[in-house]
């Protein structure tokens, strides 16, 4: 069933969502949001064995929790991509993806995390290395990182046209318009947590 443009305070799925929850494929029942997490950026080798932030190499490769560093030539950071949840803001369907940026704003960006100098909504550009499940060729699409005062992951967001991003890619349209709840069930369900057999 296709998305109609209106608010999905009324849908009356969206109040049973949050309030009872709806029994999943994965055998658990889910109440409310819960984020996709990319384990590793597309072309990390091998299988994620976290290091501490603190450890990190610039050379080589390296990869914490938040941080990555590929044959001391690519970055990337862990980062939130939100597809706002239409009419229901500031609730988002949340994922936790890997986006790149230059040497030099990795290198700022962690001096400024370890000294807590983090400025609130501080812009970088970033390129999204995830391909995300639900989304043809998301990988590559390129938005701007905004950091967080308190040292949370940055947020990305991806920008409309221009030479690296397809104007009508579904995801830039879903983060700027927003989903409704059959489109967040089949985002759900792309990533083994099917609730649509009665929900749909």
């Amino acid at each position: 069933m296709a998305d109609a443009p209106v608010s999905v305070l009324d849908d009356p799925r969206w109040a049973k969502f949050n309030e009872e929850g709806f029994a999943c494929s994965c055998g658990q029942r889910h109440v409310g949001l819960f984020p996709i997490q990319m384990q590793t950026p597309k072309g990390w080798p091998g299988e994620p064995v976290y290091e501490p932030n603190a450890a990190l190499r610039m050379d080589g490769n390296f990869l914490s929790q938040d941080l990555c560093v590929m044959e001391g030539k690519y970055f990337a950071m862990r980062m939130r991509l939100p597809v706002a949840i239409r009419g229901a803001e500031p609730a988002a369907f949340m994922y936790t993806v890997w986006a790149s940026l230059n040497q030099a704003e990795f290198e700022v960006y962690v001096d400024d995390a370890r000294r807590s100098e983090l400025r609130a909504n501080a812009r970088a550009p970033a390129r999204l290395v995830n391909n995300i499940n639900g989304y043809v060729n998301s990988g590559g699409l390129m938005g701007s990182a905004l950091h967080q005062e308190d040292g949370g992951y940055p947020v990305l967001l991806l920008h409309g046209p221009q030479p690296d991003n397809d104007p009508n890619h579904r995801l830039l349209s879903d983060q700027r318009n927003g989903i409704g709840v059959d489109r967040m069930l089949e985002l759900f369900a792309a990533y083994g947590h099917d609730m649509r057999a009665k929900n749909s």
